[in-house]
């Protein structure tokens, strides 16, 4: 008897497995690699190739949801052909995109890139629930297949977190118990098996198809009905009704909103949205006059308030300015107008639109040559550009003392306006994107201190009490085209920042100024030992005169007499009194012994 279950077990796994492989070929080969991947990476240490570790995991990740994707797809199509033609192209695409992302130089920003990646993904996500029902004459199928599927995914993932956790606490006994060597790695292995492998097979084979993946039988949820009628329902209607006393007391006052209201709308609009989606079954069956009314006209009660939401983002973008997110912001507030009188007119008859055009709009504002980012790093660019012209500066780059003295003879205001772009760009878009305008040892935390308490008063304060409190900055940083010879007995090194940083900030404590030693932590690891290196004070101090791409590199100490530093750029800011942390930015290579 126990034979026969045993072995009615095994055929039928043996039987799912081989029914996911036959459906879902290219995803398999991608779990499996990505698993092997991995577990690649627990039994090595990838320390000197962080970037292709970070490319390979981007593509084995991006290849499984895009391989998902593409075979849910070609089951609607009847020509195979072009469903292997489609195949092929998108993976070439996905390799050369890998390819891309690894050639890319350590310096270059990484926020266009990123948000455009971010943007694809999430179209690739939302593929999977709404490409194969397309040519459907209502949402009830994309709706059924997208409750089966999250329910399988919660499910595989739920089994496999009893399996690690039931594998492991097994090891565990036998290395209590009988006192058995059992490595920490081992406990990875299962981890990423349990974790990845057996989930996905799981989640993979678990998915609707032929008719039960084209249901159209509407399938509401009792309990999930139940719950938008009893707790999201007053819930919401609480949140409308304390925004629009909000906005009754703005306009009685007749004052402009704060800039916290556009989330809070925002959040209003997702809880809207959620509502609708959540109906919509019970809707298509039961026809009940309650919920056709709550499908139509919760989008019109929210309507006033995008206008209160509208104002608040105008009030920022005149107050601040142009940056990524208030862009994004107002073109998401645009997409919420149209969401809210588009259910309002179909009655709400389709809601699978709603994610798809947000998608679209999403893609359309990242991908692109001209998007977001690139829009708010030119306007912030020509502003200062303007700024500088006006004020008859020409002799670009700045040197630290010329952009301090620049700013001295602005206005307060529109010096810390000036200051706050540049400090923007370079977080955002790196040095490159400001090299132009002023020298890499530019420091932008002498205005924050100088103007940025009291913005309105700065210009009357006491120029001698403004010089005591005056930040101390150093900086330096080599040329791109100095060679820097391997120490003697050095075989290996490592770039310090890792790949797409422009340099490793660390906040050293106020202490290690007595001592004049300053420790910086690498991020990296030794035989098992976190790496640090010892920054002479007097040293950065001596490296700080030399002009901006003049300063030699320079050796450091470590805490392993295995690892040498090498010094080829630097900035420490921090002010003479007081008791805030020094802030520590590093670029270099750390040198290792065999």
């Amino acid at each position: 008897m126990k034979g026969q279950f045993l072995n009615k077990a095994f055929h039928t796994l043996t039987e799912a497995f081989q029914n996911c492989l036959k459906r879902f070929p290219t995803t398999v080969c991608f779990v499996f690699a990505l698993t092997a991947y991995l577990a690649y990476l627990v039994s090595t240490e990838m320390d000197d190739e962080r970037k292709l570790t970070l490319v390979l995991g981007y593509y084995f990740s991006v290849g499984t949801l895009l391989s998902l994707t593409l075979h849910l797809w070609s089951e609607e199509i009847k020509n195979r052909v072009k469903g292997i033609s489609v195949h092929i192209m998108m993976h070439v695409l996905l390799i050369a995109d890998a390819v891309y992302l690894y050639s890319l130089s350590p310096e270059r920003s990484l926020t266009e890139i990123s948000i455009a990646h971010g943007a694809a993904i999430l179209a690739l996500w939302l593929s999977v629930f709404f490409l194969s029902f397309t040519k459907e004459k209502n949402d009830i199928p994309s709706w059924n297949f997208a409750s089966y599927t999250v329910g399988a995914f919660v499910t595989a993932n739920v089994v496999g977190l009893i399996m690690s956790g039931g594998i492991s606490l097994l090891v565990f006994s036998l290395h209590q118990l009988f006192d058995v060597d059992v490595s920490w790695k081992c406990y990875l292995y299962i981890l990423t098996i349990c974790s990845v492998l057996l989930p996905m097979l799981l989640f993979l084979g678990m998915l609707p198809k032929d008719e039960l993946k084209h249901n159209q039988e509407p399938q509401p949820s009792e309990f999930l009905n139940g719950t938008i009628h009893f707790l999201f329902l007053p819930l919401m209607a609480g949140y409308l009704l304390v925004l629009y006393i909000y906005a009754t007391r703005i306009l009685i006052n007749w004052e402009l909103p704060t800039g916290w209201v556009s989330w809070l709308v925002v959040a209003l609009m997702a809880g809207c949205i959620a509502i609708e989606f959540g109906l919509y079954p019970a809707r298509v069956s039961e026809s009940k006059r309650i919920n056709e009314w709550i499908a139509r006209w919760l989008p019109a009660l929210v309507l006033p308030l995008l206008i209160l939401m509208t104002v608040g983002i105008i009030r920022r973008f005149n107050d601040y300015g142009v940056t990524i997110n208030r862009l994004y912001l107002i073109t998401l507030n645009i997409w919420c107008y149209i969401v809210c009188f588009g259910l309002v007119f179909t009655q709400a008859r389709r809601i699978s639109w709603i994610p798809i055009s947000f998608s679209i709009i999403f893609l359309l504002t990242s991908v692109l040559p001209v998007n977001y980012a690139s829009i708010t790093r030119n306007i912030m660019h020509d502003s200062i550009e303007k700024e500088l012209a006006r004020s008859g500066v020409t002799d670009l780059p700045l040197s630290r003392n010329q952009y301090e003295n620049w700013l001295d003879s602005l206005p307060a205001k529109t010096a810390l306006q000036v200051n706050d772009r540049l400090r923007y760009l370079h977080y955002w878009f790196g040095r490159k994107s400001i090299a132009d305008l002023v020298d890499k040892d530019a420091s932008f935390y002498y205005a924050q201190n100088r103007f940025g308490q009291n913005s309105n008063k700065a210009a009357d304060n006491d120029k001698a009490a403004a010089d005591n409190n005056r930040p101390i900055s150093y900086s330096g940083q080599t040329s791109s085209r100095t060679s820097i010879e391997i120490p003697k007995g050095y075989n290996r090194f490592v770039i310090i920042p890792e790949p797409g940083r422009s340099s490793r900030q660390l906040y050293i404590p106020r202490k290690y100024l007595e001592t004049g030693i300053l420790p910086a932590s690498l991020g990296t690891r030794t035989d098992k030992t976190n790496d640090t290196v010892y920054i002479d004070l007097k040293t950065i101090e001596a490296l700080q005169r030399y002009k901006y791409g003049e300063m030699p590199p320079a050796q450091f100490k470590c805490n392993s007499d295995k690892c040498l530093f090498i010094l080829t750029g630097f900035s420490l800011d921090y002010q003479k009194e007081g008791n805030k942390a020094l802030l520590l930015n590093i670029n270099g290579y750390l040198f290792r012994k065999q």
